[in-house]
Formats: C-alpha cells, structure tokens, sequence
C-alpha cells in the first residue's frame, strides 16, 4: 500500500509538473507576468519570491501549477495591465496554451531515451521449438515442432535467449559457420549439422513454445474483470482445447466485443469463465479482441541499447503511443459504448504501484505513456482545456477580436462542467472495474469449493 501511494504521488506529480513548467518557461517567453509557480498544491510549506514570481513549495505533491497575472479577466470593467495574461498577442496565449502539453511530448521522449540507456527487462522462454517457418536453414536441417534445442557446438542451452547469445559469440569467434546443434526429441537427443552466418542465423524461423498461462495481467482490462489470475492455466477456449499461447491468442484476437468462454486450470481446480475482448488496433492484425494477458515468464533478461539505438528506440515508441492513444479516442467517439475503457486516479494508482514493484524502468516507461495521454487530453477542444484555450485565440485571431468576457465565462463554466463529469465518469469505471474483479473471483470460489 505504501510503495502505490509513493508511486502515485512520483508519477502525478512529476507529470503535473513537467506540464505547468512548460506553461510557465512559455509565459515568460511572451511576456506574460507569472505570480506564483508552486511545486505542489494546497498550503504555502515554504517559498521564496524573485522579481515578479513567487516560488513555493506547497503541501500536496501531486504536481503544481502556475498563478498568471491578470486571472480577474472575466470581471465586468476589467482592463487588461501589461503583463496580463489578455494583454498578450493571441499568438502568444496559443504558444503559452501549446507549451504544457508540449513539455510532456519532450518529457516522454527523453524518458524512453533514458529507459533504452537503463535497459529494460525482456520476457525469456524454455528452449522449446513451436514453429518452424518454411524454406529456413532451422527447416532444411530438419528441426520440428516440439524439439527442445539442448546444445550448440557442445554448449548446453537453458533457455530461449541463449540460442542467439550462443550463435552469435560462435559468428564473433569466426567458428559459427559450421554448427552442429543438439536436439532432444521424443527422449532420445540427436546431433544436427547447420551452417550460420550473422545476417543468416540458422535459428532465423524458430519461435519458442509459449504454454497457454497466464503471467501479468494487466489492470482494468477484461481479463481483470472476468477474474482472471496470474498462473492460470487456459485448457480451452469456447470449447476448442488449445495447447499453446498462440492457439489462445489467434482465437481471442477473432472474438472482439464477443463473449468468450474459457476454461482455465487454478490450483488443480478447474474453472469456467466468461470474458469479453475489447476491440484494439494492433499492427499487422488491423482490428483483434485482447483481454490483457502476458504469458508466464520462463526468464527474463535485460537488453541496453546504445545512442543511437536508444533515439530510433525512443521516435518509435513516441510515434506509436502517440497514434494508439489518438485511436483509442477515435473508437470511443465512434463507439460510445468504449467509454467505459477510460481509467482515472484509482486505476493510475493501481498501475504505479505494480509496476514500481518491477523495477525502475518499468516505472519510467509508465510515466512516459501517462506523459502521452496528458499531452493528448489537455490539446482536446474543450474549454479550461489548453486546447480550447487554443482553439478560442485562434478564433480572436481570425475575427480580429476577443469574444466577449460573457462568452467566456459561460464557455470556461461548461468546460467546467465537463471535466467534472469525466472525473466522475472515470471514477465509476474504476469503481466498477474492481467491484467486476471481485464479482468473478467470489464465483469462481463457489465453483473451487462445490468441486472439492
């Protein structure tokens, strides 16, 4: 509990105020006067002023914000003072609205730049051969499905990640070019002779045997709710008995938005459950059903990358939860039943705390897609929000004038309006989400007990 309420406040506030730094350093660049610049809300704990701002250190650490001159502009007979947040060009408001959302783009970045610096753990698996793909080197030397890869060149192999580890210290070594590569197969191990070269691994085409059960499950996914468990067993699903991690896959990927019946194995009691995959976009499938799940994990190991690495690393990942999160608002505006996907402090509490419990990387990679999703709310058009701070001096500058401090008023008490609705709306789905979990894990104890 302790190590989920220090996660949150890092997470929260170091994302808040990353964001009001970037309005703060764009205030001063257009001439705006900042009052105060606090890290932290609620009572002043301690602070100091310099020129025209007040530089405190407040009691709450869920991130900060930043006091403009000027705030009393919606008051009748108001006149805007140099400095004040309205007597700045429209253009300056927009690149003052811009640079929050901005700063937490940038931020993102830099941590997955870091992240590919820290290194970060990667899934390993048993030496257990699943697929061969045709016309490989592993097919032609007459490697099949099930076969356990136990040597090469004489050194034992443990795990799937070693396979390449081993070959390529052989490629280095100028001695890969000739492998011979031991194979436990039906009980008896054989020797296969494989020729292998650093652009042409003789293992290019093997993937490893992955057992249908569950390692993580994420929170407020589907499978949360149905009351799926790490360790779970999925002997078959609706009805089809499925012997690897990709048979359930595939299967789930084609029931979006479908009820799905599985039967799992728990503690040697076994289960029947119902979930229903939520429809995502994955590259290269278009749209799947996903319920949530990893696979256990045989092992894991870490992989660094080098500069360069670490940027093209850090684009990507950048571009790509920038594009899933910009469609994931797509289809909750196409599909207002989707709404209920949205999450909000209880399930972001949830989720810094278990991944704080992985390790500081995980933690960091968080906090940049968290950093991403605040970039992408705060530019929506709504009033209050940056973006429709933006949208509105957009319009000043077209019709050559501000709309009148009515409008604004008005406009700015709607926004209000809305955001305190999505507050509530994501609470609820929060809510829900755990009473759904609990729900299913109280039944799935009936079944345990009137099956013993």
């Amino acid at each position: 509990m302790i190590i989920t309420i220090l996660a949150t406040l890092f997470v929260l506030g170091v994302l808040v105020f990353v964001h009001e730094l970037g309005h703060y350093w764009a205030a001063r660049k257009v001439g705006i006067r900042v009052l105060k610049f606090s890290l932290g809300f609620g009572p002043k704990l301690i602070g100091f002023k310099k020129g025209d701002t007040e530089y405190l250190i407040s009691a709450l650490p869920l991130g900060g914000y930043v006091k403009l001159a000027g705030e009393e502009a919606f008051e009748d007979n108001y006149q805007a003072q140099p400095g004040d947040y309205m007597a700045a060009p429209w253009w300056g408001r927009v690149f003052m609205a811009f640079m929050g959302p901005a700063v937490n783009l940038i931020f993102a970045f830099l941590l997955f730049i870091l992240i590919g610096f820290i290194g970060i753990r990667v899934p390993d698996f048993a030496p257990v051969v699943s697929k061969v793909q045709d016309g490989t080197a592993a097919q032609q030397m007459g490697i099949r499905p099930g076969d356990i890869i136990a040597s090469i060149q004489g050194r034992a192999i443990s795990s799937w990640h070693q396979i390449q580890l081993v070959t390529d210290s052989l490629a280095r070594a100028r001695t890969a070019d000739a492998l011979t590569v031991g194979i436990a197969r039906e009980g008896a191990v054989s020797e296969l002779k494989a020729s292998s070269t650093g652009e042409n691994p003789w293992h290019a085409g093997l993937e490893p045997s992955i057992q249908p059960q569950l390692g993580e499950v994420t929170l407020g996914m589907p499978a949360y709710q149905a009351g799926l468990t790490k360790g779970d067993l999925v002997l078959s699903v609706n009805g089809q008995p499925v012997n690897s991690w990709d048979e359930m896959r595939l299967t789930i990927y084609k029931n979006a938005d479908k009820e799905v019946g599985l039967k799992v194995l728990r503690q040697g009691d076994t289960l029947d459950l119902k979930v229903v995959p939520m429809e995502q976009d994955l590259p290269g499938y278009g749209k799947v059903g996903v319920i949530g799940v990893t696979p256990v994990q045989f092992g894991s190991y870490k992989i660094r990358l080098g500069p360069v690495e670490s940027l093209t690393a850090a684009f990507l990942n950048t571009a790509s939860i920038v594009g899933r999160t910009y469609s994931l608002l797509a289809n909750i505006a196409t599909k207002p039943k989707n709404a209920k996907q949205l999450g909000g402090i209880m399930m972001i509490g949830q989720m810094a705390g278990q991944t704080a419990q992985k390790g500081f990387s995980d933690l960091l990679f968080l906090m940049a897609v968290l950093s991403i999703s605040l970039m992408v709310i705060n530019l929506l058009p709504l009033p209050i929000m940056d973006g429709g701070v933006i949208f509105f001096c957009l319009l000043e500058g077209l019709r050559k004038k501000p709309l009148s401090n009515k409008v604004q008023m008005v406009l700015q008490q709607i926004g209000f309006g809305l955001i305190i609705m999505l507050f509530a709306w994501t609470i609820f789905n929060d809510s829900m989400r755990i009473f759904n979990r609990h729900s299913a894990l109280k039944d799935q104890g009936q079944q345990q007990e009137q099956g013993k």
